[in-house]
């Protein structure tokens, strides 16, 4: 199998795992986690086996063009899962990260422009830029799964001002504990990403010139969002409900502006990105 097969039929079963949740919520049943957690399971491995097949053959981590960076954020949105699921105990948020991560994963597929060629170790050996991508990434994957939090607080809050306690308004937590777990997943990834800037700043202060303006200008507004949501929240100025629109929102602009972002990866960053950085 190729690594598009494996990362297909992964799509596949992260699709069956969202069916299966939403089958139960349909019939107003809680799922079974143990259940969720092995499809996830199965599709995550099936993932990371058709990225790291990817990777060996680029010789690179597989961020070089949309498709991949799709891909990426996809298989780190079910890692961070995996990580915090235990810890909050949010039963359906397993099965929002199985939307979201069919969703994704499903969109990088059917558009088949977004998986074009580009040159092998596109990062060159220079790993300031390789860790600043992949923590990048990852950080967009904290703040997906913030955005469900989010989600999932807006559907809490407002089954409490319509006085419904049925149905999902049932399994979802309190208002109280998902605003906690957002406050602390805006941290996190305020953080992450915030490291991404400092190591691409490496290469950035010796190559500014090659840096694509838009690349760094997309890049620099979604952190200042994110900081200023964070640092607003911090000072109690933006809570509650204001808060999760403002993440979600946040997470929408982030993800649209992945595409335009990786296509401004000029021939001449490429080439370049081999050059090793002065301190």
């Amino acid at each position: 199998m190729t690594d598009r097969d494996l990362l297909a039929v992964a799509f596949a079963i992260y699709g069956c795992a969202f069916l299966y949740g939403l089958s139960f919520l349909l019939m107003r049943r809680p799922y079974s986690r143990v259940a969720m957690l092995i499809q996830l399971s199965c599709g995550f491995l099936l993932q990371t086996l058709g990225l790291n097949l990817r990777g060996t053959t680029i010789k690179a981590w597989p961020l070089g063009n949309p498709f991949e960076v799709a891909q990426f954020i996809a298989w780190s949105l079910v890692l961070l899962f995996f990580i915090i699921g235990p810890a909050f105990r949010l039963r359906l948020l397993g099965f929002l990260t199985a939307g979201l991560t069919t969703l994704i994963a499903g969109l990088s597929l059917a558009m088949h422009s977004w998986d074009h060629p580009y040159p092998l170790r596109i990062f060159g050996s220079n790993p300031w830029i390789e860790i600043h991508a992949a923590l990048a990434i990852f950080s967009y994957s904290i703040f997906a799964i913030l955005s469900l939090i989010s989600f999932m607080f807006l559907v809490q809050q407002h089954g409490l001002k319509k006085k419904q306690f049925r149905g999902i308004y049932q399994i979802l937590p309190s208002v109280q504990q998902l605003d906690l777990m957002a406050k602390r997943l805006l941290f996190t990834g305020v953080l992450f990403l915030s490291a991404s800037l400092i190591f691409g700043a490496v290469f950035w202060a010796n190559n500014f010139d090659l840096v694509p303006v838009f690349k760094l200008t997309a890049t620099c507004i979604i952190w200042i969002g994110y900081l200023c949501v964070f640092t607003l929240r911090m000072q109690r100025k933006l809570v509650t409900r204001r808060h999760a629109i403002a993440t979600i929102i946040l997470f929408i602009m982030a993800l649209l502006s992945l595409w335009p972002v990786e296509s401004a990866r000029g021939p001449e960053l490429i080439d370049k990105t081999s050059v090793a950085p002065q301190f």
